[in-house]
């Protein structure tokens, strides 16, 4: 059973980050995909295991695959007894997707053993095929054995990848892993090179160095036992919408709470912690920032469920509306409406489509305990929202 609510173990203790380790049940209400305990178990089989900082970042790497919605599939080439592989096959089953293991599984090849990597001596024949299957399993998995590049030849000719691991430690099949998988690679897909800066495997630093040296991405150190790189794949300026651009996007006629951080990915400047009954804006100026799926070309009205905090009956709270840093309109507000919620419809035009700010500056702002001794409240408060929709204007 996954381990949701018990506080996460680590088979040699020591500190984990707080996602996993104070904070992991909100972790994991939230949709992380690690489970500490069964998967470190995995991962550390039945030897003592140092590289915990390999683990956790490998673990996180796949989180954040999840929750960038990136598809394709997961490559290990170098796997020698299955240690980071059972990583790499159990949230290939989590996310659906094929984890493809690739090795000789009896060492070193010979015919690698070139430039700085001359006379270097055969390693890791400790291991054999059968016995990473056994370790690793079969569910979500294929085992290629082999030299590579010839077995590239079994991997799906369209094949598609959104994490590919390179431990193979010499030059050549170091830059023959980069340059098949590097234009493989989706969008944002990390591509993982053990030992870059381990000092022990000189060909690793030169293979990665020469290979990106003419590359728009940048590679970026991991502090764990070996010194693992890891490059996220460039995405193209005009290619599909980017994962926080993703979140962002409302689909028309939905009402989506501000409740519990539903909205939080949208309600981006000057808002307080949500809570249970929606979000508060604080300070001189609260901003929405998000995407919709309407036809481009139509205007379409933004409702907002709110209300705000009012503390004068004569003059009430007045608000400056702004859409994309253009004045649109202004909204205000009554202190006999109280905390009952109305809705706001803001008009965007049509050639505002796409990304979209909306920006709400009350034109004064207040305390409430300042106006009022017995409210225990000491934020300034403007804008309460409780649910925000967007929708076609022909729509009631």
């Amino acid at each position: 059973m996954a381990d949701t609510q018990a506080k996460p173990q680590w088979p040699q203790g020591g500190p984990l980050p707080q996602r996993l380790s104070s904070n992991y049940a909100r972790y994991r209400e939230r949709g992380g995909l690690i489970e500490v305990t069964e998967d470190s178990r995995a991962y550390a089989g039945a030897d003592k295991v140092l590289d915990k900082e390999r683990f956790v970042f490998l673990s996180l790497a796949f989180d954040q695959i999840a929750r960038e919605g990136l598809a394709g599939d997961i490559v290990e080439l170098g796997v020698y007894q299955g240690q980071t592989a059972t990583i790499m096959a159990r949230n290939a089953r989590r996310l659906g997707r094929t984890a493809w293991l690739m090795d000789t599984f009896t060492g070193f090849d010979a015919k690698d053993f070139t430039g700085a990597d001359a006379g270097r001596a055969p390693q890791f024949t400790d291991t054999s095929l059968e016995a990473v299957r056994a370790r690793v399993g079969e569910e979500s998995t294929r085992y290629i054995q082999g030299f590579f590049p010839d077995t590239a030849a079994h991997l799906p000719p369209d094949g598609r990848y959104c994490l590919v691991h390179i431990d193979v430690d010499l030059y050549a099949p170091i830059m023959a892993g980069l340059e098949y998988f590097y234009p493989r690679m989706v969008p944002g897909g990390f591509l993982i090179i053990h030992d870059y800066g381990s000092l022990v495997w000189e060909g690793a630093e030169k293979a990665v160095d020469t290979f990106f040296a003419d590359k728009p991405e940048n590679v970026v150190l991991i502090p764990d036992s070996s010194g693992s790189a890891v490059i996220r794949r460039h995405r193209a300026p005009g290619s599909a919408p980017g994962w926080i651009a993703s979140r962002r996007r409302l689909s028309a006629g939905v009402w989506p709470s501000a409740a519990d951080g539903h909205l939080a990915h949208i309600l981006t400047d000057g808002w307080s912690v949500p809570e249970s009954w929606g979000t508060w804006g604080v300070g001189q100026s609260h901003r929405l920032r998000l995407t919709t799926d309407i036809t481009p070309g139509g205007t379409v009205a933004l409702d907002i469920d709110a209300h705000a905090f009012v503390w004068d009956d004569a003059i009430g709270r007045t608000m400056d509306v702004l859409v994309n840093d253009v004045p649109f309109t202004e909204v205000t507000f009554s202190k006999a409406q109280g905390l009952a919620p109305i809705v706001l419809q803001p008009l965007l035009p049509a050639g505002v489509l796409g990304t979209l700010t909306v920006e709400f500056r009350p034109r004064e702002v207040a305390v409430p305990q300042e106006v009022d001794r017995s409210i225990q409240e000491t934020r300034t408060l403007g804008l309460a929202v409780h649910r925000v929709r967007v929708r076609p204007l022909e729509t009631l």
